[in-house]
Order: C-alpha cells, then structure tokens, then sequence
C-alpha cells in the first residue's frame, strides 16, 4: 500500500435505478482536509456516503472476490485459465507483486482511511451541528464500513482461522500520515477485538434501516454472526445464534416467498440487508464489478463439483442457471451462465448480506454446540420450504457431523456466488487437522496457503509489516 495522504477524495455518487434519495443528486468530488473537511451533519452526510462509494469499484469487492474464493473452492471451471487463475488460484501459489494481490489491499485500505477522517472529525463536532442522535448514528455507519473494511482484510490477507496467530492485517484506527504509515500487523485475536468493537457500537448506536446501500444496526449484527463463525472462540458459537435470531425476527427485513424472489426483485427484495451502490443499470457486457461480464457472460462456469451439490432435482437450480447464447458471430457459443446475476430486470446486486444465509448460520452453530438434530434440521427445513424442496427427515442424519455435512451443502445450494463465503466454510470445516477445503480442491496443503500475501509495495514503503510465510 502506498503511503496515505491526509487529503482524501470522494468519489461519485449517483442514482441506481430504484435507489434511495440520498442518491438522488450527482455528488461532486472534494479534497476534504483536516477540520475543514467536515463542519456540519450536510457536509458530514457526504463524507459517509464517500466511504461506501468504494464498494462499487471494480471486481475489487464484487465479481473478482467472488470468482477467486469459489474458483480456489474447486466450485468454479474457467473458460479462460490464466496463470494467476491456474497456479495463483488453484494451486495457491499467489505472487505478492501480482495487481490481483495488490489493488484489493490498496482500495480497501482506502476505505479504512476514508471512515478514519470521518470518525477522527465528526467525533470533534459538537451535537449541536446534527440533529437527535444523528451524530452517533453517522459514526455507527462509519464504524460499521470500517469493520467491514477491515473484516475483508482480514479474510483475505490474514489467518483469520487462528486466533493464536500473529499474521492479522494492519488495523489502523486513525487517520494516516507519515508519522504512522510504517505499522505492523495485529495479531488475528487483536484484529476481530477492533473489528467487534465497532460492529458492537454500531450495533448500540446504528440507525434503524433505511437504506440497501447503508448499514443499519440490525446489518451490524449478521456481519457479527458470520465473524463469530469464522473467529469460532468460546461462546462465539451461542452469541452467533442469538444475532441471528434477532435478525431474523427483525421487522426491517425478512425471507422471500419464493427463492426466485430474492433476484428478480433484486434491490428491492426486502431478503437483502446490505449491497453495493451502482452509478447505472447494467448491460451484459458492462464492467460493472464484472458480475455479469465474468457469470452473467459465461466466463466462470460451475464445476462438476459444484453440480454434484446443486443438481437439477433441487428447484434452486432453475433459479441458479440458465441456458443462453453468449457472443457475437462466430464466437458466439451456448453457455450455463449465472441466471442469479443476469435477471429480466437488468438489477445487479451484491449480496453482501442476506437473511437466508443468518439461517444457515444458526443451523451450523446449532450443531456445533450439540443441540438435537431435529432441531438443526428444522432450522434448514426453513429454506428447504421457502425454495419448494423435499424436507429433511432428521432420522436421515445419525449424527451432528452429518447434520454440519448438510449444512455445508444447503449453504452451497443457497448462497453460491453472492459473497464468497463459501471459502470460509471450507476453512472453518475442519476435523482433527483436516480441512473441508482439501476435499474440494486437493492443491490444498498447509494453513499457509489460505490467505493471499502482503503485496510487495507494502513491505517497500512499510518496513514494520511482517510476510507470511510463502
């Protein structure tokens, strides 16, 4: 990462088709400086909405994060296999001087230090300058793109399944400058302590919901159950269970009727709590996040494994894939593109987080603190009903590892290809040393594998900052 200015820019922020009336006007860019930048709730209302403008850059947070996680899974086939895609992907030999490896760091750590100035700033704004609790709901949403930030980070670039090690990010909690570009990492137990610190007092602080494209304190605490999962401490189980429930019996959002639902309403679906902000509709071959350019257009193709999983009989399938001619000419050729990508509609979202996957995350966390199995299954019968398929019989499953088995493939058969968390359930899955992840892509090694290295402008510009080992 190349060292931070104190000065930051905003990027555009405009209207999506559908979106909501903070988006209505096109946003100038500004140079925002010091106690300049931000003087009031109107001006303070742009800083946020600057902060969530990074998730709409390119692939970073979208396709490409998707395509890597599922494709190093082993649930994904390429039409085009590169070298990064062949011995960076699969066969985990990542290069700490490839772009891939590098310009998620540098944009996501940029969204760090856009909610660091708005945080170090309006904290110094006296309550006046806003109107009843907006001050600390603005800095809840800071906090939470933060811990957002930082989770991706994590997850990405550190040992986000090991809470004992050394290899986490670098948290950074304040506005960089020189005097404090040159820090080393956290610890993986230091990193989630900061990210549920601000998860927590957005959680506390944060606005009801009120928009897709804002966090909300009830989106606070599905982001905290995933990390639960993934952090896996004691009692990160059973804190993980009571988020879900209470997300789940929020009034802000709830199931779709029908699975299909939840992508042909696309950002309207009252199922998705959190996306990104699009500047436009887009087309096929728009390079919008390059969701529909890389699944829309045919470019990632399931694997064999992943239709062993989602086969024909489950009624998620028709609603997973379609059949359709992609190219122009003599390229042109027949493709099984991802129909939850590409919809009449033209929508696009990103879901970041949805009430389906806080389900699946009860189940899991059900089993692994010993519940019945009746009762785990019930919980899966939930979305086995909503997508018209044949219920479990829990006489089905003569124990909770059979019980975690199904869990893994409903989260595969629900939630591929929206937010990558399949990965982490691979890592996550784990008996005695042996991980999921070695029966889906046998490339699989060692722990240090799982995570992408620092990239090499990094170590240039920041001596402090330790590699993992290679």
């Amino acid at each position: 990462m190349n060292r931070f200015i104190y000065n930051w820019v905003f990027l555009f922020c405009v209207l999506v088709a559908g979106c909501d009336s903070m988006f209505d006007k096109e946003l100038p860019p500004h140079n925002l400086v010091g106690e300049n930048a931000i003087t009031n709730e109107s001006s303070a209302e742009v800083a946020l909405n600057g902060i969530y403008s990074y998730l709409t850059a390119y692939g970073t947070m979208s396709a490409y994060y998707i395509s890597d996680n599922e494709y190093r899974t082993g649930l994904l086939d390429s039409a085009y296999r590169t070298d990064f895609e062949i011995n960076g992907l699969l066969k985990f030999e990542l290069n700490d001087e490839n772009s891939y490896v590098s310009a998620p760091w540098q944009l996501v750590y940029k969204m760090v230090n856009a909610a660091n100035n708005f945080i170090y700033n309006v904290e110094r704004l006296s309550e006046s300058k806003f109107g009843q609790n907006r001050k600390t709901e603005m800095l809840a949403e800071a906090k939470f793109t933060r811990a957002f930030a930082h989770a991706f980070l994590l997850r990405r670039y550190g040992y986000f399944w090991d809470i004992n090690s050394v290899y986490g990010p670098i948290v950074r909690m304040e506005p960089s400058a020189l005097s404090n570009n040159n820090q080393g990492r956290s610890s993986v137990k230091e990193s989630y302590e900061k990210i549920f610190e601000d998860l927590d007092y957005a959680i506390k602080y944060g606005p009801v919901f009120y928009s897709k494209y804002r966090a909300c304190a009830t989106t606070a605490k599905a982001f905290k159950a995933d990390l639960l999962m993934n952090r896996g401490a004691e009692g990160d189980y059973e804190e993980a269970i009571r988020l879900a429930d209470e997300v789940i019996g929020s009034s802000e959002f709830g199931l779709e009727t029908k699975y299909g639902d939840v992508f042909t309403n696309g950002y309207n679906s009252k199922e998705l709590m959190f996306t990104r902000h699009l500047k436009s509709v887009p087309t096929m071959n728009a390079n919008v996040g390059s969701l529909l350019k890389l699944f829309g257009g045919g470019t990632y193709k399931p694997s064999k494994l992943f239709l062993e999983i989602l086969t024909p009989k489950d009624k998620r399938y028709e609603v997973t894939f379609d059949s359709m001619m992609v190219g122009n000419g003599t390229m042109a050729k027949k493709a099984l593109i991802w129909k939850k990508h590409y919809v009449s509609s033209g929508n696009c979202p990103m879901y970041y987080m949805r009430v389906a996957q806080m389900y699946l995350i009860k189940a899991e966390a059900m089993a692994r603190t010993k519940e019945p199995i009746k009762d785990c299954i019930d919980v899966l019968n939930i979305l086995r009903e909503r997508s018209e398929n044949t219920l479990f019989d829990a006489a089905d499953y003569p124990s909770l590892d059979d019980v975690l088995e199904e869990v893994f493939r409903e989260n595969v058969r629900e939630l591929s290809m929206e937010n990558g968390a399949i990965f982490y359930l691979t890592v996550r899955y784990n008996e005695s040393g042996h991980r999921k992840l070695k029966d889906m892509n046998p490339n699989f090694q060692n722990d240090d594998q799982l995570c992408f290295p620092i990239p090499s402008a990094e170590l240039e510009h920041n001596p402090s900052v330790k590699q993992k080992p290679m």
